[in-house]
């Protein structure tokens, strides 16, 4: 019955989509205005810039736009004339020119703007963001939104997406996100492009993404666009910002958590720029003076880049690459540990008189993990990924068409110890050719429409993949301040990464093909939602969404203690809500956030019978919290900047424990029932009947920037706390041995931060 509901969704989709490209009208005699709008020290893209056209002969007759997540824009449906050009953006100098267009001119105006503090108060009046605010689906995070979150690293993405109600944390180890009921191995996470496996660090405050690397990021929690294949889940795609082309300088940081520094300037002055960075963890050593247990944890990463910038031109090379070390569970000598490589190169250009973008990307990225104990337990597992993928825009009169084409070669590899399984471990590679197409179509002056279709094709191993796509904006009332959104889809996922479903607290991720089926995991996402900005500075919106999950591989249920790759299919549902507030205004801001959400697992395997006596399990999986409330404050005091968040967790499912017994081996000898010791098992109710307590914290920050010269470098002291209530929230309940163990209980930190001009 699913099967064909998901084939009646995709065949109705293909029909909108290509209803929808079959519906370009070209308006030849009218002109049109594109470019991109950068920062000029740096040029990182100004996404959310506002662009203005005036007719001077018609002072009412007003266009405008907004620049996109690349810093483009574009305005048709011009009439032949003169108009008066401005460009606005908070903190910017305002651009403002004259422009005169003929007929079926199409020109191309690329702007860079100078910062200038004196318009920091400047009113944005075309499209809204923020934490409330999403655009085409995508909820686009600024640096500025990074470093509202209180926290020791002073500003980070990974810190900041946990503030969103569709997220889950796995808890302040171990660093794993979980989006809309699906797991971390069905995220896409993107730097410029290229696939990072695991982006968060084992300190959950920490990624290799700090706000001052950040140029932005478009964050999909369901719905996204056919641009994106190959995850059933979510993306995240992130802009890590350009260098100074102008002057050098930097930044310095130390903490009881970590050490960083970051630096910049030109390689060539206004024509190319360098960026670097790199962390150290300081946890381990600082855990001894500090109030809490010690934390056997380490990270480390390192980030650099170089980039050409041209007026039409944008070209960069960048390396990226994290470490990580440490113990999940404090009390047991199994130390676990990862590694992302990642290297990208991406050039960007748009052809002078040309209505095209385009886009090329190379990427490499390996991610490498494992698990090892005094007991020769030794789980190793790796992917690596070389993608190649070429984008374009186009537009046929005020028609938007975006297509392009990839190939991806994929290598996976994992061993798990023939100890414990019998199973020494499997390589394998995988060839993927794909291509996708999305138009988007303005239906007067309400109603916009995004049909798309992704096409993949595996030889040798999958039929070919085809997932079409359809998104929409609608404003009923003909404001901007007030939308509907929604999107439908179907999204495939040709690998597979499996981990231990029972143990909460497991990192370890064993990466390999779809192995039990000619078919790849497929769910199909539908959502809709309401956004409002009633007045200036208020912002709220609600979306409800649902996903039906298929062929999804989970490890086959064991009443043993022992990692296995013995799979069994399993299908299920996720639906769920969204609701948030959002209050931005003179020097306070505030966010509050409430997500409800159901996951709910079916899986026929063999032993259930015996066990249960029923064939099919149904579940709740080990990420389904159910409600999750979150408030975010800031207020900025002048030169002291004061920050709370209280976020708040129902508790999450786990399996009860019913008794333990050995399993003694027959099949040798006769064993002695009074002296020989077996394999220990435990006796377990029904998977995931049970639910962990609900979990909640406060954490402060208060910043005060100085400097102790006129022109020296400037300083920020960030002092602040983690669970100033101390509440002993548990991170997981080891069923095995019957132990809880905590997050981490109330912890001070200091933070010094200097920034060299």
């Amino acid at each position: 019955m699913m099967g064909r509901r998901a084939s009646s969704v995709s065949l109705f989709l293909v029909i909108l989509t290509w209803a929808g490209f079959g519906s370009v009208e070209l308006t030849a005699q009218q002109a049109t205005l594109q470019g991109i709008v950068t920062d000029h020290d740096t040029g990182r893209t100004l996404y959310q810039a506002n662009i203005f056209l005036q007719s001077v002969s018609d002072e009412e007759r007003i266009m405008g736009t907004a620049a996109d997540g690349l810093g483009f824009y574009r305005i048709g449906s011009i009439d032949p004339g003169n108009w008066v050009f401005r460009v606005s953006y908070v903190g910017y100098s305002v651009h403002l020119d004259t422009l005169k267009f003929t007929d079926g001119e199409n020109r191309t105006l690329n702007l860079t703007l100078q910062r200038d503090d004196t318009f920091l108060d400047e009113v944005v009046v075309a499209v809204e963001d923020g934490a409330a605010w999403r655009i085409e689906g995508a909820q686009r995070i600024s640096s500025a939104d990074i470093r509202r979150v209180p926290g020791p690293a002073s500003g980070n993405l990974v810190t900041y997406l946990q503030t969103l109600p569709g997220v889950v944390a796995s808890g302040d180890r171990g660093g794993q996100l979980f989006v809309r009921g699906g797991s971390p191995s069905q995220n896409m996470v993107l730097v410029d492009g290229a696939m990072i496996y695991q982006p968060s660090h084992i300190v959950g405050f920490f990624s290799p993404f700090p706000e001052t690397l950040v140029d932005g990021a478009d964050f999909y929690a369901g719905g996204f666009g056919p641009g994106y294949s190959g995850r059933l889940s979510s993306v995240l795609d992130i802009r890590m910002r350009h260098g100074n082309r102008f002057s050098p300088g930097g930044t310095a940081s130390i903490s009881p958590f970590a050490a960083s520094l970051f630096a910049e300037g030109p390689i060539k002055t206004g024509h190319s720029s360098w960026v670097t960075s790199v962390s150290h963890s300081l946890i381990e050593q600082s855990s001894t003076y500090l109030p809490i247990e010690n934390q056997p944890l380490k990270f480390e990463n390192y980030f650099t880049k170089a980039s050409l910038i041209r007026d039409n031109t944008r070209c960069s090379v960048m390396l990226l690459g994290t470490y990580d070390r440490g113990q999940m569970d404090f009390e047991l000598d199994e130390t676990v540990s990862w590694r992302n490589t990642v290297f990208g190169s991406r050039c960007m250009a748009m052809p002078e008189g040309s209505a095209t973008f385009l886009d090329l990307n190379l990427s490499y990225s390996r991610f490498t993990n494992r698990v090892a104990n005094i007991d020769m337990l030794d789980f190793n597992s790796n992917i690596s990924r070389l993608n190649l993928e070429f984008n374009l825009r186009q537009f046929l009169g005020d028609i938007q068409f975006d297509y392009g084409v990839y190939t991806r070669l994929k290598s996976l590899y994992y061993d798990v110890g023939e100890k414990f399984t019998g199973i020494e471990g499997d390589e394998s590679g995988m060839f993927i050719i794909g291509a996708h197409l999305e138009s988007t179509i303005l239906v007067g002056h309400r109603l916009r429409l995004q049909p798309g279709i992704a096409f993949s094709l595996n030889p040798g191993m999958f039929g070919p993949g085809i997932e079409p796509r359809f998104r929409f904006t609608w404003q009923p009332f003909g404001r901007e301040s007030e939308e509907i959104t929604g999107a439908v889809g179907r999204y495939l996922q040709p690998i597979t990464g499996v981990s231990d479903m029972r143990d909460a607290s497991s990192v370890f991720v064993a990466w390999m093909n779809s192995p039990l089926s000619e078919s790849q995991s497929e769910a199909i996402h539908a959502m809709l939602g309401w956004q409002q900005n009633p007045v200036e500075g208020l912002t709220w919106s609600a979306e409800g969404y649902y996903k039906q999950i298929k062929n999804l591989a989970i490890p086959i249920w064991s009443t043993i203690a022992r990692f296995t790759t013995e799979l069994g299919l399993s299908n299920g549902e996720v639906f769920g809500s969204d609701l948030r507030v959002e209050y931005n205004r003179g020097r306070f801001y505030g966010m509050i956030s409430y997500g409800f959400s159901r996951t709910l697992y079916s899986s026929a395997q063999d032993h259930f019978n015996v066990w249960f006596g029923e064939p099919v399990q149904e579940f709740h999986p080990p990420h389904d919290r159910r409600h999750q409330i979150n408030s975010l404050f800031n207020l900025d005091l002048g030169s002291f900047t004061a920050g709370v968040r209280w976020q708040l967790g129902s508790g999450m499912p786990f399996t009860r424990p019913i008794g333990f017994d050995d399993i003694l081996e027959f099949r040798d000898r006769l064993p002695d029932v009074s002296s020989d010791r077996g394999t220990r098992r435990v006796l377990m109710d029904k998977p995931f009947q049970g639910r962990l307590p609900t979990i909640h914290r406060l954490d402060i920050t208060v910043e005060r920037a100085f400097r102790l010269s006129g022109s020296g470098p400037e300083f920020n002291l960030q002092a602040g706390a983690i669970n100033v209530y101390d509440q002993s929230n548990i991170f997981y309940y080891d069923v095995f041995t019957q132990r809880r163990l905590n997050q981490l209980s109330f912890v001070p930190y200091l933070t010094l931060q200097m920034e060299i001009p």
